[in-house]
């Protein structure tokens, strides 16, 4: 591939997810005087203190989380990528990381697990004959293409680790919004539903809360 220079010096940033490849790595462990610490920057959705301390005492060395909202976090990582060693974040801040030259390419020969990530996220389809669904899919960016650009063809370097799926769902505090029947009653029309005016809120990260509105608008009909 052609990286730039700046990529092939950069720190040993990973991508989206890395904080959970760096128990993956086929690498024997290292004994030095001093033990090694690893900023990990992300979400304050993953980057959580339990799962720091026991990440410390699992692996030997220090471990320094910086958690931040969605935007601040992908504007520090894309303008600072010398702020931190792995990067934590949705999939959909990887074409940004990428071309700003803030994170290198994961061999995924140095994965061990590798073969047990399911192919949601390497294909988009959890068995070969399903159907894709609309927007867009962390396997179109996953593989990293020989001419540096990224792409959904297999490779044996990825921008990014996937580790976490979810699905988008809504909660609701029955004190203050009449508790409703499970796949009859509840609703995503509810966000939009006038008699819940003031009592409803979208999460401010536009790549989910927009989808998040788009499911109210299409329940409301």
């Amino acid at each position: 591939m052609e990286h730039s220079q700046k990529r092939r010096d950069f720190l040993k940033t990973l991508g989206v997810g890395a904080a959970a490849s760096t128990l993956a790595f086929k690498a024997p462990y290292v004994f030095a005087k001093n033990k090694v610490t690893l900023r990990v920057m992300g979400t304050h959705v993953t980057l959580q203190e339990e799962l720091r301390q026991r990440a410390m005492r699992e692996l030997g060395i220090n471990i320094e989380f910086t958690p931040m909202g969605s935007a601040a976090v992908l504007q520090k990582a894309a303008a600072d990528p010398s702020s931190f060693d792995l990067f934590e974040q949705w999939s959909d801040s990887i074409n940004i990381l990428w071309q700003a030259d803030a994170i290198q390419p994961i061999e995924v020969d140095r994965l061990v697990y590798w073969d047990e990530i399911n192919p949601l996220t390497k294909t988009g389809k959890i068995v070969p004959d399903a159907k894709l669904g609309a927007g867009d899919s962390p396997n179109k960016l996953l593989y990293a293409q020989p001419d540096g650009s990224l792409g959904e063809t297999p490779s044996k370097l990825i921008s990014f680790m996937p580790y976490v799926h979810n699905v988008d769902s809504f909660g609701y505090n029955t004190n203050v919004i009449e508790k409703g029947i499970p796949y009859e009653t509840e609703s995503w029309a509810w966000l939009l539903d006038e008699k819940n005016r003031g009592k409803v809120a979208l999460v401010n990260a536009p790549t989910i809360g927009i989808f998040d509105a788009a499911l109210a608008a299409q329940a409301k009909g």
